[in-house]
């Protein structure tokens, strides 16, 4: 059946409608749209009353510095609610990253323990394996735990001493440190540890039990090999330290470096192209006859040198001079990190 509309009379008011009308079809919708007229124009009119009232507030330099204010308010919460969703996300993706080391419990790996107790190993194969061993999974970085958010007035940076790890009273040593960053081995590197050679070493330990032997009032934070070389890289002199405190090995610079940068390290004993270059500087020195390698026994490399002895022992020292002068050249930091000149008559 087809809507049927009344017909209003001109001048009669719609309202009237609802009660002449109310049994005819359509009457209900007339009354709806009359309502909703006058509702219309009641709104009209406060619309019309607040425009009245924005053009006096505008003429009206007393009512300028609450229009500023509502203003500075507005920006304000905006600002605010801008930083919470920000934070909201950040929390999102970091709840939503995958956790590598989520059942980590802080213990030394099978494969490191078996690599360090093979003591009765030779020193180069013993750290061969090692090294192999320690890339293979993770190792556990010191953070300093702090209520403070920054760094106490007046102190500076400063680094532990390996000789040095506890007070006079036995309490531990604790250094000044910044404020903590999102990447545990950056903060790490502020309790650097300084080696009896004068270097600077990251301090990387196998399990958190290694690490409370150290110091007690750090916490253990498990991170990925290759992050701790790179930042042992740039903030330290390209050293590790495993297990500070107990063990104490200092591991070769070359391993370090060739880690940050995504390499397998392989030490100058075995690695031809190294002692390529090794050989032929060695060679331009006068009197050398000959250069041959291998392992060291103290050091990453032993490096036997034949010296012509026909100009006696001043003649040998001063050829043993020049190849001293050629392995003490920087550049070869990265690639040897300990050498054992080894002279042998010609």
């Amino acid at each position: 059946m087809p809507w049927s509309w009344p017909v209003t009379r001109r001048g009669e008011s719609p309202r009237r409608l609802t009660s002449d009308y109310s049994e005819r079809p359509g009457s209900r919708i007339v009354a709806l749209f009359a309502d909703v007229r006058d509702k219309v124009d009641r709104k009209g009119a406060t619309v019309r009353a607040v425009s009245h009232s924005a053009q006096n507030q505008q003429t009206d330099p007393e009512a300028a510095p609450a229009l500023v204010g509502d203003s500075a308010a507005g920006t304000q919460r905006a600002t605010q609610v801008a930083a919470a969703m920000a934070a909201r996300a950040k929390l999102e993706r970091l709840l939503a990253a995958p956790a590598p080391f989520a059942d980590d419990d802080g213990s030394i790996r099978p494969e490191v323990r078996d690599a360090l107790e093979a003591v009765d190993l030779p020193r180069h194969q013993y750290l061969d394996e090692l090294w192999a061993a320690l890339v293979g999974g993770r190792l556990i970085v010191p953070v300093a735990a702090h209520a403070l958010p920054g760094r106490l007035k007046g102190s500076r940076e400063q680094s532990v001493s390996l000789a040095q790890g506890l007070a006079g009273d036995g309490a531990p040593q604790v250094p000044a440190h910044e404020v903590h960053t999102t990447d545990a081995c950056q903060d790490a590197a502020t309790l650097a540890v300084s080696l009896p050679d004068g270097h600077i070493a990251l301090p990387v330990f196998t399990s958190a039990e290694a690490m409370t032997a150290w110091r007690s009032d750090v916490r253990p934070v498990p991170v990925k090999p290759r992050r701790a070389a790179q930042v042992a890289c740039l903030s330290t002199d390209q050293l590790w330290v495993l297990d500070p405190g107990s063990r104490d090995l200092r591991l070769p610079r070359p391993a370090v470096v060739a880690l940050a940068g995504g390499e397998a390290w392989v030490p100058s004993w075995r690695n031809e192209p190294v002692q390529a270059e090794v050989r032929a500087q060695l060679q331009e020195v006068d009197g050398v006859t000959g250069v041959a390698f291998g392992p060291g026994e103290g050091a990453e490399l032993r490096v036997f040198i034949r010296i012509d002895a026909a100009d006696g022992r001043a003649g040998v020292a001063r050829s043993l001079e020049g190849c001293q002068h050629v392995m003490v050249n920087p550049a070869w930091g990265d690639l040897v990190d300990t050498v054992e000149l080894c002279p042998l008559p010609a």
